[in-house]
């Protein structure tokens, strides 16, 4: 082969393998820059930049399956409105409930309950300083006239109640006809105020008297006793009773109407009258408020919870209206200066109800006001306090007190008292319950004239 065909051949070759050289060089590259990140382009790989999360489409908000647009479907849903609307308005009833009702009643009692403890001053014997009472405090009704009793195995026999009369006569009459009274198998109770204001006192007192009625004394027979006492007395206390007693000179009046044996009838009026419980008589205070099944206590006015009857004050007895719910102490007032006062039958019930549901009373004191006085000035009330806590005291039972007295406060038919004074005198009724050998009691009224003068 010639010279320069070799040449010609070799510089061939030699471009030749320059150019693969060169291609070569162009191919070999970084491995980094050979990543070419193709699974970002997949859709169930791909992250929202401004979510921090690695839960595919959480975030996405043009996903229609994402957290934050179902949140926004289940806000805008009408289901969703109507749930938050009965949200709300079962918070608000349930806020109401709580802060007219259930706290207010959880308070109250928790403040009544105080006043029963050692450290306020519980009881009121000698607080009054009314008097002193010279006639029959506790009388027991005689067991002939118990409903239900020995005496009665038949179960005929009914007691009629009959709320403050203050001299109606024609109205007693019509309310004893409207019941039906039988002298026979009837035993007629007065709440106490049989006398005074009305036309008729004399002939109230003859009827009741014909009828073998019982009354225990309400005020306003004691100031008729006491105006009795002044009367006979000297020209002295006669002028002294007419200037300082409001009503002395109406006394003094009515007692010349009244005969010897009118006045031996509203002395033995006792302060109590106690009726035990009805042998026929099923307890069932949950079901029946108006039912008596438990011992009946008769009063004109009032009685203070948990003091015994033989310890109760005479005069807060024929007065009261109110008691103080810290200190236990009654008043013959509605409201007292103090601005603790309560009607007398709240605080009455709210005891008896207790109860009747059988809670504790230990640590309730019974101490009456002066002997707490005297063992405060004796140095010895704390000693006395944990003595009368430490003995072991028999639960008291239940009581159902029947009053007259309070005619503002109108017919009162609770569980534990029964207020039957409703203003007759003054234009309103005349009010009777009648209770029968079951223990079931009826209300029957007639209307009344006014006597106000």
């Amino acid at each position: 082969m010639p010279k320069e065909q070799r040449r010609e051949n070799y510089e061939q070759s030699l471009g030749a393998w320059r150019a693969r050289l060169q291609a070569t060089n162009q191919t070999r590259k970084p491995l980094i820059e050979k990543v070419t990140n193709t699974w970002r382009e997949d859709e169930k790989f791909r992250v929202a930049e401004e979510c921090d999360t690695k839960e595919p489409n959480f975030c996405d908000l043009d996903d229609e399956n994402s957290f934050p647009s179902l949140s926004v479907k289940a806000i805008r849903s009408r289901r969703f409105r109507r749930m938050f609307a009965v949200l709300v308005l079962v918070s608000v009833g349930m806020y109401y409930i709580w802060t007219r009702h259930i706290r207010p009643s959880v308070q109250e009692g928790w403040e009544l309950k105080q006043g029963f403890l050692p450290a306020q001053v519980n009881g009121t014997y000698g607080v009054a300083k009314g008097g002193h009472f010279d006639g029959v405090r506790i009388k027991d009704i005689d067991a002939t006239y118990v409903p239900g009793g020995n005496k009665d195995p038949e179960g005929n026999r009914r007691l009629i109640f009959v709320g403050d009369i203050h001299g109606c006569k024609d109205e007693l009459k019509h309310l004893l006809k409207k019941v039906d009274f039988n002298s026979k198998t009837d035993h007629l109770v007065a709440t106490g105020d049989v006398v005074s204001k009305g036309p008729h006192s004399p002939g109230v007192l003859d009827l009741l008297i014909h009828y073998g009625a019982e009354s225990v004394r309400g005020n306003h027979e004691d100031r008729l006793l006491e105006a009795a006492k002044t009367l006979s007395g000297s020209d002295n206390k006669r002028d002294d009773a007419m200037s300082t007693s409001k009503g002395y000179s109406k006394d003094a009046e009515l007692l010349k109407e009244l005969k010897p044996h009118h006045m031996r009838f509203l002395h033995d009026m006792p302060l109590m009258l106690r009726i035990p419980a009805l042998p026929f008589a099923t307890s069932s205070w949950r079901k029946d408020k108006h039912n008596i099944a438990e011992e009946t206590i008769v009063i004109h006015a009032g009685l203070v919870p948990h003091v015994p009857l033989e310890r109760q004050d005479p005069y807060f007895v024929m007065n009261m209206r109110s008691i103080d719910h810290k200190t236990h102490v009654p008043s013959a007032l509605r409201e007292t200066k103090k601005g603790n006062s309560k009607p007398w039958m709240h605080i009455w019930n709210w005891y008896n109800n207790r109860l009747a549901k059988g809670r504790s009373i230990k640590g309730f004191h019974i101490w009456s006001y002066a002997e707490w006085l005297n063992q405060r000035v004796t140095g010895s009330w704390i000693s006395n306090s944990w003595s009368s806590m430490s003995k072991k005291q028999p639960q008291p039972q239940p009581q159902v007190a029947v009053y007259g007295h309070d005619s503002k406060m109108g017919l009162q038919m609770h569980r534990w008292s029964k207020g039957l004074d409703t203003g007759c005198a003054s234009g309103g009724k005349l009010t009777a319950m009648v209770l029968d050998a079951k223990g079931k009691t009826e209300i029957v009224q007639v209307k009344c004239d006014s006597y106000r003068t």
